[in-house]
């Protein structure tokens, strides 16, 4: 009987210590995931976020999870992980808007701009007053970059001038319309909303020139001034 009760003892404190080992407290990994996402560690804001979903049972927080995902795997360029994260949260809330505007915006970065501009349509439809004009501005000026690449000028320049009465500081608004200028072959045009978004760039962020989407504005605004000249 003695022995028994030891035995019994030691199952118990070895279920015990397996329990505190692989126990996670979902609640609190989500947590510390985005505070890593905020402070910039991407990498553990998305182990984090990811321990924390396999824990949980709720939808809306398995969403939430997903959402953050899919949000730290794009900071790191890891945009088909967050197209699968999307499509999983989507999987369990078909109407999320943050979702359908993410994956318009992603899909259009993986040149699939066909389901991009379903998603940034309906989400843009869906979002009405649920986000900030700023937010609205942005995401009317992805997709206006996908009417773009489906040669829809005119779309395109409908979400620019749209964009630019939401938010009229937002660099990428005046992007966009310097893009559809340069299609319409109108490079003065072109070019003066070009350097518009530059200066509003610079002013945001003086360090955006050394990011992808910074060199990619000075790179525009040198070609487009070469253009200019050229058409002088």
């Amino acid at each position: 009987m003695i022995n028994f009760i030891r035995i019994l003892t030691f199952v118990v404190a070895v279920v015990i210590t397996l329990a505190s080992i692989f126990y996670i407290d979902a609640e609190r990994e989500l947590v510390q995931a985005q505070n890593a996402f905020r402070s910039g560690d991407m990498d553990q804001a998305l182990r984090m976020a990811r321990r924390a979903n396999r824990a949980f049972t709720e939808n809306d927080k398995k969403i939430e999870a997903y959402f953050l995902q899919a949000k730290a795997a794009t900071k790191m360029d890891w945009d088909n992980a967050a197209k699968t994260y999307l499509n999983r949260l989507l999987s369990l809330d078909s109407e999320n808007i943050g979702a359908l505007l993410l994956r318009g915006k992603i899909s259009h970065q993986l040149g699939d701009n066909k389901n991009a501009l379903i998603d940034l349509d309906k989400g843009l439809m869906r979002a009405s007053d649920n986000i900030s004009n700023n937010a609205r501005a942005y995401y009317l000026t992805q997709r206006g970059l996908t009417h773009l690449e489906l040669a829809q000028i005119e779309k395109a320049s409908n979400d620019a001038n749209t964009a630019i009465n939401l938010s009229e500081k937002l660099p990428e608004a005046h992007d966009l319309m310097s893009k559809v200028f340069e299609k319409k072959g109108e490079i003065k045009k072109a070019l003066d909303e070009c350097e518009l978004a530059y200066k509003l760039s610079i002013e945001k962020d003086k360090l955006s020139f050394t990011t992808p989407e910074g060199r990619e504005l000075s790179n525009r605004l040198v070609s487009l001034r070469g253009k200019y000249l050229l058409s002088k």
